[in-house]
C-alpha cells in the first residue's frame, strides 16, 4: 500500500514539473517575441546594412571580383520647391560674410538685413489695384509665380503676381507700412508741387545762364548795341514768358442710384473700407454720392473718385449703362469679350438690338426694377 502510494505521489510531482517546465518555456518564448514597434524603432538603413553583413560585405573593403574597389555610394540631396535645374545653392552661401558675427546693440540699424520672397517677408505693390501698399508674405506659389499678401492697411490677404511686388527690409515696412499721407491726394499734389518748383528752378537758372552769354556778346560788339539790346531783351522776356499748362478736362460723371459698385481709395477712413463692395443710396451732385456698405453702415460725401464701376459676375444679373449715348438704361449682358474688356449687351427698351459696350460703360443694377 505505502509502494502504491509512493508510485503516485512520484508521478503527480513529474507531471508538476512539466506543466512548470512547460509554463516557463512558453513564457520565455513569448518574452522573447520582437513587437511591431520593435521594428518601427529600427532604420531602414540598418536592416540594409545587416543584409550586407551578412553577404560578406565588410565596410573599407573593396568589392568586385577583379577589381575590388571602395566605391563610395551616390546620396542624392533633396532640392528645393522651384530651384531650377543647374542652380547651385552653394554660390549664395559663398557670398555671404564669412567674418564673425556680432549680436546687435540696443540702438543699431541691422543694414546686411536678408530680403527673402517668403512666408514673413515685408513687400510693396509697384503696380496694379493695389499699387503703393506695403504689405507681408504670407505664401508663394511658385508654379504661378503667385505670392499671398497681407496687405498693411485695410489687412486683406489678396493674391499678387511676384512681378508685380519689390521687397523691402523691415525698416520701411514699419515707418511707411501703415502711413496714409503717402496715399492722400494731398501728398501726391504736394510732390507734384515740389518737382514743378524744381522745373522752375532749373529753368530759372538756365536762363539766367543764357542771359548772361548774351550780355557778354554784347559788350564785344557795340555796334548796333542799343537795337541789339532791345532784341535780346525781348527775346528773354518771351523765354521768360512760360504757357500756363491747360488742366485735364473733368472725368464725366457716372454716378446713378441703385449702382453695386467698388471702394478703391485707400486713404479713407484708414483703408477700412478700401476693396469692399457698396451700393449707391443717392446721389447728391454729378460728383457725389451717398453709399451703404454691405454691413448697412451708410457713408456720407463719397467722391466718384473714390469709386469704380462693377461687372456682375453671371449674365443673369441686371446692368445698368453709365456712360455714353444710353447712359441710365438697364439690360443684360449677352456675352462677354474679357480680352478687349467688353461685353455684348440687350437694353430692355430696344430688345431688338444688340449693343457692344466697354466695361467701363456699365455696371452692376440691384435696383430690381425699371430706371
Amino acid at each position: 500500500m505505502y509502494r502504491a502510494l509512493d508510485c503516485t505521489s512520484r508521478c503527480v510531482n513529474s507531471d508538476v514539473s512539466e506543466k512548470n517546465s512547460l509554463r516557463l518555456h512558453i513564457e520565455c518564448d513569448v518574452c522573447l517575441q520582437s513587437t511591431e514597434a520593435d521594428y518601427d524603432s529600427v532604420p531602414v538603413e540598418v536592416y540594409g546594412l545587416a543584409m550586407l553583413k551578412g553577404m560578406g560585405w565588410k565596410a573599407g573593403e573593396g568589392i568586385g571580383r577583379t577589381f575590388k574597389q571602395d566605391v563610395k555610394p551616390i546620396e542624392h540631396q533633396l532640392r528645393p520647391k522651384g530651384l531650377g535645374l543647374g542652380a547651385d545653392r552653394s554660390a549664395i552661401r559663398d557670398l555671404e560674410p564669412s567674418g564673425p558675427r556680432r549680436p546687435p546693440k540696443p540702438g543699431d540699424e541691422r543694414k546686411d538685413e536678408t530680403l527673402v520672397l517668403g512666408p514673413g517677408g515685408h513687400v510693396l505693390v509697384e503696380s496694379g489695384a493695389h499699387k503703393d501698399l506695403y504689405g507681408k508674405i504670407e505664401g508663394v506659389d511658385p508654379d504661378n509665380a503667385r505670392v499671398v499678401v497681407k496687405l498693411a492697411i485695410g489687412s486683406k490677404t489678396v493674391t499678387i503676381s511676384q512681378y508685380a511686388l519689390k521687397l523691402v527690409d523691415r525698416t520701411e515696412y514699419d515707418k511707411n507700412g501703415k502711413d496714409l499721407s503717402r496715399l492722400s491726394r494731398a501728398h501726391k499734389d504736394k510732390e507734384k508741387e515740389k518737382e514743378r518748383q524744381r522745373r522752375e528752378e532749373k529753368e530759372r537758372r538756365s536762363n539766367k545762364e543764357e542771359e548772361r552769354k548774351k550780355s557778354r556778346s554784347s559788350e564785344r560788339d557795340r555796334d548796333g548795341g542799343k537795337d541789339q539790346r532791345k532784341r535780346k531783351h525781348r527775346d528773354s522776356s518771351q523765354d521768360r514768358e512760360k504757357p500756363q499748362a491747360k488742366l485735364p478736362p473733368a472725368a464725366p460723371s457716372w454716378l446713378q442710384r441703385d449702382l453695386k459698385v467698388r471702394f478703391v481709395d485707400k486713404a479713407f477712413k484708414g483703408g477700412k473700407y478700401y476693396n469692399s463692395k457698396m451700393r449707391i443710396e443717392d446721389v447728391l451732385s454729378p460728383n457725389i454720392c451717398v453709399c451703404r456698405t454691405e454691413e448697412g453702415r451708410f457713408l456720407d460725401d463719397v467722391k466718384q473718385t473714390m469709386l469704380e464701376t462693377i461687372v456682375p459676375k453671371t449674365d443673369s444679373e441686371d446692368i445698368m449703362v453709365v456712360l455714353g449715348e444710353h447712359r441710365g438704361q438697364i439690360g443684360r449682358i449677352l456675352q462677354r469679350d474679357r480680352d478687349r474688356s467688353r461685353a455684348m449687351v440687350q437694353l430692355d427698351r430696344y430688345e431688338e438690338k444688340v449693343f457692344t459696350l466697354d466695361y467701363d460703360s456699365i455696371c452692376h443694377y440691384v435696383g430690381g426694377g425699371d430706371h
